[in-house]
């Protein structure tokens, strides 16, 4: 296993960045279809940074899904997945992440048709070139999210994997030790992210090591299960920013390797 981070800033700045904290690697994730195009444009000048600093780009991610549109498949907006996922097998990233939206306007059977098609088309598109795709479980307009669902899809598509985050499960009052142990041959990507919970309210997402997620036995499972993924660091907080940010991230890059053997 090796740790790094999430680091949108894929300049020489944000490449230092994740060199001079310690870290392994770089993971970007594209918020929208503008990041998308921003990163494939920059894709040059990310191999540079890479070569001049010896921190690869382990992940490439896409967020915030509207692929499905009035029962059918977006074509234009999944050629853009087809682009960014060639950009991330072009700069040597070991994984793809995206999820599909829920179209209201059709049944779940169909949702279902659909997710299968487009998760199917980007496998397919993947095959050969040394990347997994792997879906996201967090639900920004991505519903395949739970074993319910990765029953249906990843049972369809022997090819696509899961990208795993504990804190989503365990927002969404899930067991995610459960998860991880059932589906931890499955799961390609792991984010490391904090959260905390006081009653019946979320808090906050601190570092990781002062929240409510239980890293000894899910480490525990990564270990039975085999996983020899990345594990990449998420700053998630509204709280933890600018300088305290920096010092959560050096907390967790800190706890986290106890973990790591």
């Amino acid at each position: 296993m090796r740790l790094g981070r999430i680091q949108n800033n894929y300049t020489a700045e944000g490449f230092d960045l994740v060199r001079n904290s310690g870290l392994d690697f770089v993971e970007i994730c594209c918020n929208n279809a503008e990041d998308a195009d921003a990163l494939i444009a920059a894709k040059d000048d990310v191999k540079v940074q890479i070569a001049r600093t010896g921190i690869d780009v382990s992940c490439v991610g896409r967020w915030n899904h509207s692929v499905q549109e009035n029962g059918t498949l977006n074509t234009e907006k999944a050629a853009q997945y087809r682009a960014l996922l060639d950009t991330a097998a072009e700069l040597g990233a070991k994984t793809f992440v995206c999820g599909c939206n829920y179209d209201d306007s059709v049944s779940l059977f169909r949702n279902y048709e659909n997710a299968i098609s487009f998760f199917g088309m980007l496998t397919e598109h993947a095959a050969g070139k040394n990347i997994r795709v792997a879906i996201q479980n967090c639900n920004w307009n991505n519903f395949v999210v739970s074993p319910e669902h990765w029953k249906i899809v990843l049972g369809e598509l022997k090819d696509l994997y899961i990208k795993f985050d504990a804190s989503h499960a365990y927002n969404r009052n899930e067991d995610y030790l459960a998860q991880l142990s059932d589906w931890g041959e499955r799961v390609a990507h792991i984010h490391i992210k904090g959260t905390t919970h006081a009653g019946s309210r979320k808090v906050d997402d601190p570092p990781a090591g002062m929240d409510d997620i239980l890293w000894r036995p899910l480490f525990s499972i990564l270990y039975a299960r085999h996983y020899d993924g990345d594990l990449s660091i998420e700053p998630h907080s509204a709280t933890w920013r600018g300088e305290l940010g920096d010092a959560g991230v050096a907390f967790t890059r800190d706890f986290i390797r106890g973990f790591m053997l």
